[in-house]
């Protein structure tokens, strides 16, 4: 029971761990003034933007964050990030339901779009390596 917990608070510190620094980034861009990133920004409005990274905690590969939600007919952009370490290079993330599949070389990261059109809980996973713990992604149905 306590390693189950003490994996819990793990995945939790590592999830964080990683949202922490994009929220100071977010923080002091505020203030910063216009430039090309200011444009690029502007095209991307309406788009609902993740990053989800693949990493290694107590011999378990997950993907994190393992919830992503967005409302239907929304646009998604997924930033994919291998950071498991090891002789294997390369990660599998793949949605069925969306039909998307690619494999995530550690150190090149990899973009996904896509408009999310359908409501409901669609699991995504690591395609090559089944036993990696995936998440999901919850399309919540338009009003």
């Amino acid at each position: 029971m306590i390693r189950v917990l003490f994996k819990s608070m793990t995945v939790l510190a590592a999830g964080a761990a990683l949202m922490l620094p994009r929220a100071f980034t977010t923080a002091f861009a505020a203030d910063a003034p216009p430039t090309a990133a200011a444009s690029t920004a502007a095209e991307e409005a309406g788009t609902k933007s993740f990053t989800v990274v693949s990493v290694e905690v107590d011999d378990t590969k997950f993907w994190l964050p393992g919830s992503i939600v967005v409302d239907q007919g929304d646009k998604v952009k997924l930033t994919l990030k291998n950071q498991v370490p090891g002789a294997s290079n390369q990660h599998g993330f793949t949605i069925p339901a969306y039909n998307i599949t690619e494999v995530v070389t550690r150190g090149t990261p990899k973009t996904i779009t896509f408009v999310a059109d359908k409501a409901g809980v669609f699991p995504f996973s690591c395609q090559l390596h089944p036993a990696h713990v995936g998440g999901q992604l919850i399309v919540m149905q338009k009003k």
